[in-house]
């Protein structure tokens, strides 16, 4: 990232405190990545199981495919006369085995190529958002408004879970970036929040995610305008692991009061994400 990283700020409305460009980087960087590793996959790979119970690993990578080309339709304002355009309401628990249906044939070489293809497709399109110095809301996944620039870090955060999803098969891989895990942390937390601020209230705690880039992440605002604030520096209420609490916000792994080891509310309204990812 060009800036310094302490105090660097992610809100709903208005995306990254500074360097939209970073989200762009790390989205083309984790996908450039990935689609190496996945090249790397045998035939009896492909068809391998992954925490996705009813997804072998070709049908986890042929939904990054459907996520990608459904971003670059947002990106460019054609989501509508788009094949997802007949889905009035994402359902995550469905909408995405339904998306599964329109690749049921491809190869795996055809699905690293149209990868590899819309990555191209999501950096020049972020290119253009961020010369032009937009400034757009869009749709939540989860309701309400988001800065354009906070879609794409969810559609990072997405890629990222389910390439740990398939780990079990994929070849060995460089560590994700510093920027890249930071970002990650950033978005993570703010879809927590989101989701607890659904029933009107925002916890407002500071986290400590042991081994992430910035350790200590506070969570404040009021509902619509969720913010999360890395390098934070008031004592943590909650503390874990950087990947184990992110991964069990998302549904994967223990519950987050097994994973913090405490339980109060704070940890309950962080938990509410879980119901609606299942």
């Amino acid at each position: 990232m060009s800036a310094e990283p302490s105090r660097l700020t992610l809100t709903e409305r208005s995306g990254l405190s500074r360097d939209p460009e970073a989200v762009r980087e790390a989205l083309y960087t984790h996908r450039t990545r990935l689609a190496g590793r996945l090249a790397e996959l045998s035939p009896a790979d492909w068809t391998a199981p992954t925490r996705c119970a009813e997804w072998t690993v070709h049908e986890v990578a042929r939904h990054l495919v459907d996520v990608a080309e459904f971003h670059v339709a947002c990106l460019t304002g054609r989501l509508v006369h788009s094949r997802f355009g007949g889905f009035r309401e994402f359902d995550p628990t469905s909408t995405p085995g339904e998306w599964l249906r329109d690749s049921a044939g491809r190869s795996p070489e055809q699905t690293i190529d149209a990868l590899v293809t819309l990555t191209e497709a999501e950096h020049d399109s972020l290119g253009r958002l961020i010369d032009a110095g937009a400034s757009a809301t869009v749709t939540s996944p989860l309701g309400g408004r988001w800065h354009w620039s906070v879609l794409s870090l969810h559609i990072l955060w997405d890629a990222w879970m389910h390439e740990r999803d398939m780990s079990a098969t994929l070849r060995a891989g460089r560590p994700q970036s510093a920027a890249i895990q930071r970002l990650v942390a950033l978005y993570g937390l703010l879809v927590s929040a989101s989701a607890a601020a659904r029933s009107g209230e925002v916890p407002q705690v500071t986290v400590r995610l042991a081994g992430s880039p910035d350790d200590m992440y506070e969570i404040s605002g009021p509902p619509g305008d969720v913010r999360v604030t890395a390098g934070a520096t008031s004592s943590p209420h909650l503390s874990g692991p950087f990947e184990a609490v992110l991964e069990s916000v998302a549904g994967r792994g223990p519950r987050l009061a097994e994973v913090v080891g405490v339980s109060n509310p704070a940890v309950e309204h962080l938990s509410r994400l879980t119901a609606i990812m299942k």
